[in-house]
């Protein structure tokens, strides 16, 4: 008998990882068993994971620590969106100018660097830079295309960013436009002034029905009389699986949940954190991703429903942290799960 909680075409059940593999494996940190059937944990994956793994927030921060998945190095979200999702689009200030250049962020490190780009004056539009990606060696549609979506045609260029071996194609690349390839050229050497970079992203309801799933699910493991199948998960169940209105079940806290944050304590390590509290009147849960040394991400709150039991409880509490000991390994575990009681261990004033 299948005892999947969703409701797809069900296939044998599959140990499931509540926070996902490529946020880290973590020595004490066991899957929740007998609760999602392989081919729906699948499908949930597809749906929703994709992309809070390889765009948006997370993987900015997954990129910057240094954070691999199953399947190695995850694709720069520099460079490419997923699932449905945009690229992320990083501004820092040009060396020596007042204008904006396009920037990343090196693969477990926090140093910024230019990408490859040029730097157009389109007049009345203003100055903007513009990515040149890989696939325009070969095919200039993409950048032409680019420059009309942004109001930019006809612009002048004014600087390109790239390395040396790339000034021969892309010289060919703007004369193929019919753009007078500019005097000044600077190299991906070059680096954006420190005072401030501005990162910008966008997700779609697949990134909070992530974080929804990884929530409900760490609850059922942490209470294991929860089968997760009760009428009073529904709801969350209905939104992790097939989407709805994020803001019923996911919000962004202004604040912090952890009461060390909010005294101005910081980890020592990056990590991730988990909390559920479960009442008579209710079950809520609570999540950070990539807190650390240099920052405190925004945490999520996620209402994951009414309480099943019938008689009145007391308030419990579960929260751990899983501490990134070793960024960058390439396999193994990057660090351990810790119950977040003995908050003295990770935080520090």
């Amino acid at each position: 008998m299948c005892l999947c909680i969703y409701p797809g075409v069900h296939g044998a059940m599959s140990p499931e990882h509540y926070l996902p593999a490529a946020l880290g494996t973590f020595e004490g940190c066991e899957p929740l068993q007998d609760r999602v059937c392989r081919v729906c944990n699948g499908h949930i994956g597809n749906q929703t994971e994709t992309q809070f793994l390889r765009a948006g927030p997370i993987a900015f921060f997954r990129w910057m620590v240094g954070i691999e998945g199953r399947d190695g190095l995850p694709p720069s979200p520099f460079h490419q969106g997923a699932g449905g999702a945009p690229r992320l689009v990083m501004l820092g200030k040009a060396p020596d100018a007042p204008y904006d250049i396009l920037c990343e962020i090196e693969w477990g490190a926090e140093r910024a660097f230019p990408m490859r780009q040029i730097v157009v004056d389109g007049g009345i539009a203003g100055i903007h830079p513009i990515a040149i990606t890989d696939r325009m060696r070969t095919d200039p549609v993409p950048l032409t295309q680019e420059l009309e979506a942004r109001g930019l045609t006809g612009s002048m260029p004014l600087r390109v960013i790239a390395g040396p071996e790339d000034v021969p194609w892309i010289t060919g690349l703007l004369r193929a436009i019919g753009a007078t390839p500019p005097a000044e050229w600077t190299t991906l050497d070059c680096e954006p002034q420190r005072q401030m970079f501005v990162v910008t992203t966008g997700v779609t309801d697949a990134y909070f029905r992530a974080v929804a799933k990884i929530v409900f699910h760490y609850a059922l493991k942490m209470f294991p009389e929860l089968t997760g199948a009760e009428p009073e998960f529904a709801s969350i169940r209905d939104f992790i699986w097939s989407g709805g209105t994020a803001a019923k079940f996911v919000r962004q806290r202004p604040d912090q949940f952890v009461e060390n944050f909010r005294r101005g304590a910081r980890p020592t390590h990056w990590m991730h954190l988990l909390a559920v509290v479960r009442s008579y009147e209710r079950i809520v849960g609570y999540a950070q991703f990539f807190a650390g040394p240099g920052g405190l991400p925004p945490p999520f709150e996620i209402w994951i429903g009414r309480d099943p039991s019938r008689i009145v409880r007391p308030v419990e509490r579960r929260a751990h942290q899983f501490v990134i000991l070793n960024p960058g390994t390439q396999s193994g575990l990057v660090g351990r799960m810790e119950d977040a009681q003995p908050a003295h261990l990770v935080w520090r004033p």
